[in-house]
C-alpha cells in the first residue's frame, strides 16, 4: 500500500478535494451547522490558501486536510499563525501511525518552505480520549469546549516531534 499527500494546486483537485470532503461529511462530525462547517471546508479553496489531498496507490482520495492563515481572534492578522480548517482520513487508514505522521510531516515542510513565516499551528478537535491522547503527544491544550477542544504547536516543537520518526516517515 501507498499513499501520499498532495497539495491542491489545479481546480481538478481542489474539486477532488471538495468532493472527497463532501462525501465523508457525515464521518467528519463537525459540531456546527452545515454552513458554517462548509466555510471550513470551503475557505482553504476560496481563499486561495493551501489544501491538501492524500491519495492511494490507485489514486483514490483517502484524506484530506487544509489551513488558512491567521486566526478571528487576531483578525486574521496573526498571519504568522496557520488555522487548520478540517483534517480527515477515512476510517480504514485512521489507526495507520506512519500515514499520521506522514501528513504532518506534509504540513511542517511545506509551512517552512513558505515564503511568508509561520511560527504556530492551532486546530480543534472533538472531545473523544482517542484524540486528547493523540494530539496531547505534540501540542498543547488551549481550551476546551462542550463539543471542541483547541491545541496548538509552534512550529518547531512540531518539527521537533516529527524528528523522533524521521525512520517512519517515507518521504
Amino acid at each position: 500500500m501507498y499513499e501520499a499527500f498532495y497539495i491542491c494546486a489545479s481546480e481538478m483537485y481542489q474539486r477532488k478535494y471538495m468532493d472527497f470532503l463532501l462525501n465523508n461529511y457525515e464521518d467528519l462530525r463537525l459540531p456546527y451547522s452545515f454552513p458554517v462547517a462548509f466555510r471550513f471546508i470551503a475557505s482553504p479553496v476560496l481563499l486561495g490558501h493551501e489544501c491538501f489531498l492524500c491519495v492511494d496507490d490507485e489514486g483514490e482520495a483517502v484524506g484530506a486536510f487544509s489551513y488558512i492563515h491567521g486566526t478571528g481572534e487576531g483578525n486574521y492578522e496573526d498571519r504568522h499563525v496557520v488555522q487548520l480548517q478540517v483534517a480527515y482520513l477515512t476510517q480504514s487508514y485512521r489507526r495507520r501511525t506512519a500515514l499520521f505522521l506522514l501528513g504532518l510531516h506534509t504540513l511542517a515542510e511545506h509551512l517552512s518552505g513558505l515564503n511568508e513565516e509561520v511560527t504556530e499551528l492551532v486546530f480543534w478537535t472533538g472531545t473523544d480520549a482517542y484524540t486528547g491522547r493523540l494530539f496531547g503527544k505534540f501540542a498543547e491544550r488551549t481550551s476546551v469546549g462542550e463539543a471542541v477542544i483547541g491545541y496548538r504547536v509552534s512550529l518547531s516543537q512540531l518539527n521537533a516531534y516529527l524528528s523522533k520518526f524521521k525512520r517512519r516517515i517515507s518521504v
